[in-house]
Protein backbone atom coordinates (compact mmCIF):
# COMPACT_ATOMS: atom_id res chain seq x y z
CA UNK A 1 0.00 0.00 0.00
CA UNK A 2 2.73 2.58 0.59
CA UNK A 3 4.32 1.88 -2.65
CA UNK A 4 0.99 2.49 -4.24
CA UNK A 5 0.59 5.78 -1.91
CA UNK A 6 3.67 7.07 -3.37
CA UNK A 7 3.34 6.75 -6.78
CA UNK A 8 0.14 8.75 -6.88
CA UNK A 9 1.83 11.51 -4.62
CA UNK A 10 4.16 11.25 -7.49
CA UNK A 11 1.67 11.65 -10.02
CA UNK A 12 -0.72 14.23 -8.28
CA UNK A 13 2.53 16.97 -8.03
CA UNK A 14 3.63 15.91 -11.06
CA UNK A 15 0.24 17.05 -12.55
CA UNK A 16 -0.15 20.04 -9.89
CA UNK A 17 3.40 21.13 -11.33
CA UNK A 18 2.12 20.79 -14.77
CA UNK A 19 -0.84 23.01 -13.90
CA UNK A 20 1.21 25.58 -12.20
CA UNK A 21 3.71 25.98 -14.80
CA UNK A 22 0.59 26.24 -18.11
CA UNK A 23 -0.52 28.89 -15.55
CA UNK A 24 2.51 30.84 -15.03
CA UNK A 25 2.95 30.87 -18.62
CA UNK A 26 -0.38 32.25 -19.31
CA UNK A 27 -0.06 34.90 -16.90
CA UNK A 28 3.72 35.90 -18.45
CA UNK A 29 2.93 35.83 -21.95
CA UNK A 30 -0.70 37.76 -21.24
CA UNK A 31 1.70 40.68 -19.57
CA UNK A 32 4.40 40.32 -22.10
CA UNK A 33 2.69 39.85 -25.73
CA UNK A 34 6.27 37.57 -26.53
CA UNK A 35 6.01 33.85 -25.95
CA UNK A 36 9.84 33.38 -26.69
CA UNK A 37 10.38 35.84 -24.46
CA UNK A 38 7.77 34.69 -21.52
CA UNK A 39 9.42 30.95 -21.18
CA UNK A 40 12.30 32.84 -20.76
CA UNK A 41 10.46 34.53 -17.66
CA UNK A 42 8.71 30.94 -16.95
CA UNK A 43 11.99 29.00 -16.88
CA UNK A 44 13.85 31.50 -14.79
CA UNK A 45 10.86 31.34 -12.48
CA UNK A 46 11.29 28.27 -11.73
CA UNK A 47 15.19 28.28 -11.37
CA UNK A 48 14.80 30.63 -9.01
CA UNK A 49 12.37 28.79 -6.80
CA UNK A 50 14.48 25.55 -6.88
CA UNK A 51 17.50 27.48 -5.60
CA UNK A 52 15.40 28.95 -3.05
CA UNK A 53 14.00 25.74 -2.05
CA UNK A 54 17.46 24.49 -1.34
CA UNK A 55 17.76 26.79 1.63
CA UNK A 56 14.39 27.33 2.76
CA UNK A 57 10.77 25.84 2.68
CA UNK A 58 8.17 27.36 0.90
CA UNK A 59 4.42 27.58 2.36
CA UNK A 60 2.78 28.05 -1.58
CA UNK A 61 5.24 27.14 -4.37
CA UNK A 62 2.41 28.76 -6.46
CA UNK A 63 2.18 32.14 -4.49
CA UNK A 64 5.49 32.29 -4.94
CA UNK A 65 6.30 31.72 -8.33
CA UNK A 66 3.37 33.90 -9.51
CA UNK A 67 5.23 36.34 -7.01
CA UNK A 68 8.50 35.98 -8.85
CA UNK A 69 7.28 36.01 -12.38
CA UNK A 70 5.69 39.33 -11.92
CA UNK A 71 8.78 40.83 -10.55
CA UNK A 72 10.69 38.83 -13.85
CA UNK A 73 8.24 40.91 -16.03
CA UNK A 74 8.46 44.17 -14.28
CA UNK A 75 12.30 43.56 -14.51
CA UNK A 76 12.11 42.96 -18.11
CA UNK A 77 10.21 46.20 -18.97
CA UNK A 78 12.50 48.07 -16.92
CA UNK A 79 15.31 47.15 -18.98
CA UNK A 80 13.85 48.05 -22.02
CA UNK A 81 13.13 51.37 -21.21
CA UNK A 82 16.41 52.19 -20.27
CA UNK A 83 17.49 50.97 -23.42
CA UNK A 84 17.98 53.68 -26.06
CA UNK A 85 15.66 54.03 -28.93
CA UNK A 86 16.11 51.57 -31.70
CA UNK A 87 17.65 53.35 -34.51
CA UNK A 88 16.11 52.24 -38.25
CA UNK A 89 18.67 50.48 -40.62
CA UNK A 90 19.92 51.97 -43.77
CA UNK A 91 19.76 49.44 -46.41
CA UNK A 92 23.22 50.97 -47.46
CA UNK A 93 25.32 50.84 -44.75
CA UNK A 94 29.06 50.49 -45.13
CA UNK A 95 30.89 47.95 -43.88
CA UNK A 96 34.22 49.01 -42.23
CA UNK A 97 36.00 45.76 -43.91
CA UNK A 98 37.75 45.94 -46.82
CA UNK A 99 36.04 43.67 -49.57
CA UNK A 100 37.09 40.36 -50.68
CA UNK A 101 38.55 41.30 -53.63
CA UNK A 102 40.92 44.19 -51.93
CA UNK A 103 42.17 41.51 -49.58
CA UNK A 104 43.10 39.40 -52.59
CA UNK A 105 44.83 42.67 -54.25
CA UNK A 106 46.75 43.24 -50.88
CA UNK A 107 47.68 39.74 -50.30
CA UNK A 108 48.97 39.73 -54.08
CA UNK A 109 51.27 42.96 -53.76
CA UNK A 110 52.37 42.27 -50.22
CA UNK A 111 54.01 38.72 -51.79
CA UNK A 112 55.07 40.62 -54.72
CA UNK A 113 57.24 43.18 -52.17
CA UNK A 114 57.98 40.78 -49.81
CA UNK A 115 59.62 38.71 -52.71
CA UNK A 116 61.85 42.04 -54.62
CA UNK A 117 62.35 42.61 -50.88
CA UNK A 118 64.63 38.97 -50.82
CA UNK A 119 66.23 39.80 -54.13
CA UNK A 120 67.77 43.02 -53.18
CA UNK A 121 70.64 43.89 -52.14
CA UNK A 122 71.50 43.38 -48.62
CA UNK A 123 72.79 46.57 -47.63
CA UNK A 124 70.14 48.48 -49.65
CA UNK A 125 67.41 46.23 -48.43
CA UNK A 126 68.74 46.96 -44.20
CA UNK A 127 68.78 50.73 -45.22
CA UNK A 128 65.08 50.74 -46.45
CA UNK A 129 63.42 48.86 -43.65
CA UNK A 130 65.43 50.78 -40.92
CA UNK A 131 64.20 53.56 -42.34
CA UNK A 132 60.71 53.52 -43.95
CA UNK A 133 59.13 50.21 -41.50
CA UNK A 134 61.01 51.31 -38.57
CA UNK A 135 61.28 54.91 -38.56
CA UNK A 136 64.65 55.15 -37.83
CA UNK A 137 65.81 58.72 -39.23
CA UNK A 138 68.42 58.94 -42.28
CA UNK A 139 71.26 60.52 -40.01
CA UNK A 140 71.20 57.58 -36.98
CA UNK A 141 71.33 55.09 -40.15
CA UNK A 142 73.85 56.32 -41.84
CA UNK A 143 76.23 56.87 -38.30
CA UNK A 144 75.28 53.40 -37.55
CA UNK A 145 76.42 52.09 -41.43
CA UNK A 146 79.34 55.00 -41.13
CA UNK A 147 77.40 56.17 -44.47
CA UNK A 148 76.62 59.96 -45.60
CA UNK A 149 73.00 60.92 -45.56
CA UNK A 150 72.81 61.36 -49.08
CA UNK A 151 73.68 57.62 -49.58
CA UNK A 152 71.25 56.66 -47.29
CA UNK A 153 68.91 58.39 -49.13
CA UNK A 154 69.94 56.93 -52.61
CA UNK A 155 69.61 53.66 -51.40
CA UNK A 156 66.01 54.21 -50.18
CA UNK A 157 65.26 56.13 -53.37
CA UNK A 158 66.66 52.65 -55.59
CA UNK A 159 64.70 50.15 -52.51
CA UNK A 160 61.32 52.04 -53.84
CA UNK A 161 62.10 51.66 -57.27
CA UNK A 162 62.76 48.35 -57.05
CA UNK A 163 59.63 47.95 -55.47
CA UNK A 164 57.81 49.87 -57.65
CA UNK A 165 59.48 47.79 -60.64
CA UNK A 166 58.61 44.76 -59.60
CA UNK A 167 54.53 45.61 -59.00
CA UNK A 168 54.85 47.02 -62.60
CA UNK A 169 55.99 44.01 -63.81
CA UNK A 170 53.37 42.17 -62.47
CA UNK A 171 50.79 44.66 -64.31
CA UNK A 172 50.09 46.36 -61.04
CA UNK A 173 49.89 50.24 -60.60
CA UNK A 174 53.07 51.21 -57.58
CA UNK A 175 50.00 53.55 -56.62
CA UNK A 176 46.97 51.82 -55.35
CA UNK A 177 44.22 49.37 -56.89
CA UNK A 178 44.31 47.87 -60.27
Amino acid sequence: MNEMTAVAERRASAAEDMALRQALHRFVTGRMRDGVEGEDIVQETYVRLYDYRRKRHIADAGAFCFAVARNLVHDHFRRLRALPPAAELAEDIACPQPRADEVLDYRQRVDILVRALRTMPPLRREIFLRRRLDGVPGAVVAADLDMTQAAVDKHCTRALADLRHALERRGLPAGGRA
